[in-house]
């Protein structure tokens, strides 16, 4: 046995205690279902770093899906949660919870921002402060991602209640997958940044980023095959060549930025499969937009021959361009695409059932059993 071994074991033991007495403060503070919801908050937000207590997480789940009017007592004791610790494990799980509650709540619309704040959390249970700094970073930046997700989430609900007034445009279309681009940005910053943090906590969050990765990534590559059937296509809904003209300009940088997140994309996920991340392990390369159909399309927007493209030959031409690397969206026979409908990340059917498989059922029936290899959102 180490030397350190005493001093873990007895940290471990503390914050224990510190759990349950939490757990016992909150039966006496209200009785009935919302002291049941706290202490399940609590306990799927224990201090224990070695495992999740997936049992709770699925009582949490469970109310934020059947009652949307779970959603603010639930909200209420992860804010509580969240304020008073200083341990990094216990904000990353609550950050976790608060993630799947957002998912599977029909009232996470009308939440907006998240109601706690750790943009400026440090961490107080590690000891080495080269490691603090790290899992400090990991949860920061998860908190980012999340309450950006919240906020778009909360106007993106306050749209669709303007949208029997207005009917949508391309231009609308654009604004959204800006919108998308910097949630994918914010998405990949959730990554190690110290080494010994590949721990069993840390690549569930991981599985959980990855997840959502595919959902963004797959709403930004559908939104771009809009506008270049907007800009492009013969039957485009902008009503002139001159305003297909200015949509194309402005849509160039997007594509542009598209391009560069692709490569930043394959990146992350080579360090996923480096990590270990189990929704990372089989993912297929991510295909980029070459360089020269950028070019092709600038060059069409910019010198003005939008205007022409319902011509038969020229409508030949910029199928060379644009179908070559964007059928994969319009082809009804192309092969099932993954669980998020991502034409960039297919799997094959053998693959996908063996890439989602996770052993919630055994799970489920402990109290708090050691990482799955999963995620969370799982559950819902």
């Amino acid at each position: 046995m180490s030397s350190s071994s005493p001093k873990t074991w007895w940290r471990r033991a503390a914050a224990a205690m510190k759990d349950k007495r939490s757990i016992c403060l909150s039966r006496v503070a209200g009785g009935g279902q919302r002291g049941e919801m706290e202490a399940a908050v609590i306990r799927a937000t224990s201090h224990d770093d070695r495992s999740v207590d997936y049992k709770n997480a699925a009582r949490v789940f469970a109310w934020a899906r059947t009652a949307p009017a779970c959603l603010p007592p639930l909200m209420r004791a992860l804010t509580r949660r969240a304020r008073r610790t200083r341990s990094w494990v216990v904000a990353l799980k609550t950050l976790l919870l608060a993630h799947g509650v957002l998912l599977c709540s029909a009232a996470a619309p009308g939440l907006g921002r998240l109601p706690f704040d750790l943009s400026d959390f440090r961490d107080r249970s590690t000891r080495h402060s080269s490691t603090s700094y790290g899992f400090s970073a990991f949860v920061r930046a998860y908190f980012q991602f999340l309450d950006h997700r919240s906020l778009l989430l909360f106007s993106s609900e306050d749209e669709r209640d303007e949208a029997p007034r207005r009917s949508s445009t391309p231009d609308d279309d654009l604004k959204i997958v800006v919108k998308m681009q910097d949630l994918l940005d914010l998405l990949m910053q959730i990554r190690p940044y110290a080494d010994g943090m590949e721990v069993g906590l840390i690549l569930e969050a991981m599985d959980c980023v990855v997840i959502e990765i595919f959902e963004v990534y797959s709403n930004i590559c559908s939104g771009i095959a809009r506008f270049l059937v907007d800009v492009l296509g013969p039957s485009s809904s902008a009503a002139s060549a001159d305003e297909r003209r200015l949509m194309g300009i402005g849509g160039m940088g997007i594509l542009r930025r598209a391009a560069e997140q692709s490569e930043q994309l394959s990146s992350f996920f080579n360090l996923c499969r480096g990590l270990g991340v189990l929704n990372a392990a089989e993912i297929p390369a991510v295909e980029t937009i070459p360089e020269d159909d950028i070019r092709d399309l600038e060059s069409l927007v910019i010198g003005g021959g939008i205007g022409g493209i319902v011509a038969e030959a020229e409508s030949k031409q910029i199928g060379t361009v644009v179908t070559d690397k964007w059928e994969v969206f319009e082809d009804e026979t192309a092969p099932p695409a993954s669980y998020c409908g991502n034409p960039f990340l297919i799997f094959e059917k053998a693959e996908k059932t063996a890439q989602s498989r996770t052993p919630w059922e055994a799970s489920l029936n402990q109290q708090a059993g050691t990482f799955a290899g999963g995620d969370l959102i799982e559950l819902i």
